[in-house]
């Protein structure tokens, strides 16, 4: 079982305080030096719009300075991580947006509105072909956007939350169980929302997901699949059991993918398209991905403990008398 060195956590630390974004040094401090919540809503806040939604290149594939559903709930993913108040005005602001941009008639959130193709962005995130590509948007960004609406749900009608939950709950059993890579995700986000009741079904179907399409071995990690620990966001998830011998292979595999700068990087590339634009993106993924990682090896207990000084030498004493 290999373990992150103190050498190379503080070269990761070294990369997120020099070259990563301001409200991933933020989060850094928050999990690993006592750092506040406040300091990270505070970075987090430049991101967010008049009307609520999230923007401005928190979602790196999208540069588009209009609010979006997809690029909300990367800014949920943090609220939830740093549990946020539901009354700072940043959450409430984002939960407004939800509400005010819900279709009701289709009973989903289009994923990005059209504005995201007059700035520069990965192929994937076209609006033109966004219905087609995320499923009519019933899971992704539905379910996962349901799951912060019952996390943070003061203002939420109750009688929207309520039609909102049957529909993702009656799709998801209509669904097979070889689902699409990022409607996974956003399940494993609704079934993590502790405010949802009866979550059992979903991490059920997750589990039989999971034995559909999860990445097995090292040599599939290297493309852009389904990571175990994608599925298994915590020690405490109710798949960690089922899929302990694949957690420890994806955690050897991330600590084994560590750059010589310290970060770690997407395994995935748009600069074909925008190789300025890219340069620019990569980086900010590497800003986000390598707190993200540093957050997954310190919950499972994969970075060396740092040896102190004092009673390593006291130790050293004690051997040789």
């Amino acid at each position: 079982m290999k373990q992150l060195t103190q050498a190379a956590f503080q070269s990761a630390k070294n990369f997120i305080m020099e070259q990563g974004r301001a409200v991933d040094q933020r989060r850094f401090e928050f999990h690993f030096e006592n750092g506040s919540a406040d300091a990270v809503l505070a970075a987090l806040s430049p991101y967010q719009n008049d009307d609520g939604g999230f923007a401005h290149n928190l979602e790196p594939d999208i540069r588009s300075s209009a609010s979006s559903a997809i690029v909300t709930t990367l800014g949920f993913q943090i609220l939830r991580e740093i549990r946020a108040p539901v009354s700072h005005i940043v959450v409430r602001k984002g939960i407004q947006y939800f509400i005010d941009t819900y279709d009701e008639p289709q009973r989903v959130w289009h994923i990005v509105p059209p504005e995201v193709d007059d700035a520069p962005h990965a192929p994937w995130w076209n609006y033109k072909s966004s219905p087609e590509t995320f499923g009519q948007f019933l899971i992704n960004p539905r379910a996962e956007i349901v799951g912060y609406l019952h996390e943070f749900s003061d203002g939420v009608p109750t009688k929207l939350l309520k039609t909102l939950t049957a529909s993702v709950l009656e799709h998801l059993d209509f669904l097979p169980d070889e689902m699409e890579m990022h409607d996974v995700l956003c399940c494993v986000r609704l079934a993590g929302t502790e405010a949802l009741p009866n979550t059992d079904k979903i991490w059920e179907k997750l589990a039989r997901t999971a034995a559909q399409g999860v990445a097995r071995n090292a040599e599939q990690l290297t493309d852009y699949v389904l990571k175990p620990l994608w599925l298994v966001p915590s020690p405490e998830s109710p798949l960690a059991a089922g899929l302990k011998d694949e957690v420890e292979m994806n955690l050897d595999f991330e600590i084994g993918q560590q750059g010589a700068d310290g970060s770690w990087s997407p395994n995935f590339s748009w600069d074909d398209q925008y190789p300025e634009v890219w340069r620019t993106a990569k980086k900010e993924w590497q800003s986000r991905l390598t707190v993200d990682i540093l957050r997954k090896l310190k919950d499972f207990g994969r970075i060396a403990q740092k040896v102190e000084k004092n009673a390593a030498k006291s130790n050293e004493t004690r051997y040789l008398s």
